[in-house]
């Protein structure tokens, strides 16, 4: 049977619309709307082209489609608008189905994992009329839901309240996360999240209400929060003081305690060594790497799609269960487009670049970096999710202690203050740093860097001494494994730096000719596409 799961096209306020396909229990594909149309977060746009990329993947036509899933379960009207635009698009559908959003949320995680039963966490801004939902699942029996957060008490809405106060945009939370490490939390924010031993609080006075908020892009906040914390918001691009820095700081360490509460109130409802974690709040990978290492879980599971990214998948797997099949763990995060040597190299030759063959990929690669070249890498199927990890990345060495500045200046041009995070080989990954015997494939936590390598990889360790650490198994993905095989083999080092292949406020690069107009629209040394490799000359 077979289950298709989207999300999108609705109001503004809907972000990163997808689609995913699962057939018989087993995850196809999982593509993301913005890769195709280059917008970032592509708001508001329903997705079509992922749907028609899902389609292709399976070769398949929307016909055999057994049952389509969708968040909206609380949205008037909204099954009879899909089925007419289905209808309009495709030719019609056999079946739709409308769930919630915070369930599909809490499906993509569990039925992602491998777990047979755990503890299920959903936390975002909103969705659906709710917040977050707290629940337990197994194999057998499915998801239950245990409680239930309404809006008015949002996690995800109070981070982006500072992040609004603090100068970012909608969806830049990573960005407050990332600036954290170098504020110290001395403000009290009690006062807009009280927090009990297994429970919080948001108070709601401190957003803007007079007029009320149409769009994610005005500002989040009212004027009770410049009066707490005593200075106007900071405007967009303009200094990082000490005094923005430590509410950073201040809204990381509200947001923890928050977490550790709710996580509390969880396993009271619902004990378990083993927890899965989801909703847009689950992006926030020092949290979660406080979770791992703190021991409370034996084990704990975040999703490459944990954001809305993942909306898509959690309803396929809905999908699937009601067809009656048994949803199948996801594999591995490269579930997207691919795209073969004869199309890699017909775009090579129309746009009359130079380009050489290589048969060992992987080998090429690695003596790039090892000669400090910061190389394009397009290879296989995309990644799903916010992070790119190893089939649409950057790449460069980490031992180059410049690094960081390099990328920054000639490529990614971002704020200096973001960190960048390695790709490790999964068997050295425990040398490098502390992960408390936990795997990271999909880049959700942060982790200590030991004191030995803290010195030789400077450009991957945060001022914290913390890295988002993304670790590569040979069975997950085999070409990019050996890459850091190979880079080992050169330098000594089982890693390098993983950064997404785009530029600021771009969306990752889908196609080889994405690929292309990237590489010659910043400093990127080369470009390895396929089995063919560009260099820019000297």
């Amino acid at each position: 049977m077979i289950a298709l799961g989207i999300h999108g096209g609705v109001t503004i306020h809907q972000h990163d619309p997808g689609a995913a396909l699962v057939i018989d229990g087993k995850v196809v594909a999982v593509c993301e709307e913005e890769r195709y149309t280059r917008i970032k977060q592509s708001r508001g746009h329903f997705p079509t082209r992922s749907i028609r990329a899902c389609l292709r993947l399976a070769n398949i036509r929307f016909e055999d489609i057994d049952v389509v899933v969708s968040p909206g379960e609380t949205y008037k009207d909204y099954a009879a608008v899909l089925e007419s635009y289905l209808r309009h698009t495709f030719g019609g559908v056999k079946r739709i189905e409308l769930v919630h959003h915070q369930l599909a949320h809490l499906a993509g995680a569990f039925y992602g994992s491998d777990f047979d039963e755990a503890t299920c966490l959903s936390l975002d801004g909103f969705g659906d009329g709710l917040s977050g939902v707290l629940g337990r699942a197994t194999r057998k029996g499915g998801i239950e839901i245990l409680e239930r957060r309404p809006t008015s008490n949002s996690l995800g809405t109070f981070y982006e309240l500072l992040t609004s106060y603090l100068g970012f945009d909608p969806g830049d939370e990573y960005k407050v996360m990332g600036l954290a490490p170098y504020g110290r939390p001395i403000y009290d924010l009690s006062a807009i999240t009280r927090v009990t031993t297994d429970n919080f609080d948001i108070d709601q006075t401190f957003f803007r209400s007079d007029p009320p908020l149409r769009s994610p892009f005005e500002p989040q906040f009212g004027p009770s929060l410049p009066a707490l914390l005593g200075q106007p918001r900071r405007l967009p691009g303009s200094e990082l003081t000490t005094f923005y820095k430590d509410v950073a700081a201040s809204a990381q360490a509200a947001f923890e305690a928050c977490l550790s509460a709710a996580l509390l109130r969880l396993n009271g409802l619902a004990p378990s060594s083993k927890l899965v974690l989801s909703g847009g709040c689950a992006l926030n990978c020092t949290a979660v790497g406080q979770v791992i290492t703190s021991g409370q879980y034996d084990d704990l599971y975040v999703g490459p799609g944990s954001s809305d990214r993942g909306l898509p998948l959690g309803c396929a797997y809905l999908g699937a269960a009601m067809l009656g099949d048994r949803p199948q763990p996801l594999p591995h995060a490269y579930m997207g487009s691919e795209y073969g040597n004869d199309s890699i190299r017909s775009e090579l030759i129309a746009n009359g670049i130079a380009f050489r063959h290589v048969d060992d990929v992987a080998e090429a690669a690695a003596k790039l970096l090892d000669h400090q070249k910061i190389i394009g890498w397009h290879q296989g199927r995309s990644e799903c999710g916010a992070r790119a990890l190893g089939s649409r990345s950057i790449l460069a060495s980490a031992a180059d202690p410049g690094m960081k500045d390099k990328l920054n200046a000639r490529i990614k041009f971002r704020e200096e203050f973001r960190p960048f995070a390695p790709a490790v080989l999964a068997e050295e990954a425990h040398e490098v740093f502390d992960m408390a015997g936990h795997a990271s494939p999909f880049m959700t936590a942060t982790f200590q860097a030991t004191e030995t390598w803290r010195s030789r990889i400077p450009s991957v360790v945060h001022v914290d001494g913390s890295s988002r650490v993304q670790t590569v198994a040979k069975a997950a993905n085999p070409l990019f494994h050996e890459l850091l095989n190979n880079l080992r083999a050169l330098n000594g080092q089982p890693l390098a730096i993983n950064t997404s292949f785009n530029v600021k406020d771009q969306a990752i690069v889908e196609t080889p000719r994405d690929a292309l107009m990237t590489f010659f629209g910043c400093g990127l040394d080369a470009l390895v596409v396929g089995n063919f490799v560009v260099e820019k000359a000297p």
